[in-house]
């Protein structure tokens, strides 16, 4: 299998860090299976095939067939997408790129009073993502 991967990347021109990102999975793991010191397990085939939807599974698991599915059975804009979302590591401390992200747009700012009587107000609030960034956000004041 590791050389079914090996072909895959190349075919994707992918390194093994950036698929690893993609599927995010540590990148001393794919490393493992593709020097062949570990065998991808479940859990990696199925992100992998999640992420990209168009691989055939039994090419990837038993070589037979072909790498990819019919094109009808599969949104060929998916890969597209995948690749182009920014990862943490496309970013430096300093991108100008980042930005935050919008806060919901029915977020209530004033909470139920407590039971003594006071009245609470929601000063901050903090996202944290999947990759262990996260952004604050503030509530304008009214």
């Amino acid at each position: 299998m590791k050389d079914r991967l090996q072909q895959f990347l190349t075919l994707e021109q992918l390194s093994p860090a950036r698929l690893s990102e993609i599927i995010g999975i540590q990148r001393s793991g794919l490393s493992h299976i593709l020097s062949g010191r570990n065998k991808p397990g479940f859990e990696f085939i199925q992100k992998l095939l999640m992420k990209f939807p168009a691989v055939n599974a039994e090419w990837l698991i038993t070589g037979k067939g072909k790498m990819y599915k019919e094109q009808s059975s599969f949104t060929p804009d998916l890969k597209q997408e995948v690749l182009a979302t920014p990862q943490i590591s496309d970013y430096t401390l300093f991108s100008p790129e980042i930005k935050k992200p919008e806060p919901p747009e029915n977020l209530v700012k004033e909470i139920p009073d407590t039971d003594d009587g006071k009245k609470r107000i929601l000063k901050k609030m903090i996202f944290v993502y999947s990759d262990n960034s996260f952004s604050e956000y503030f509530p304008a004041k009214d």
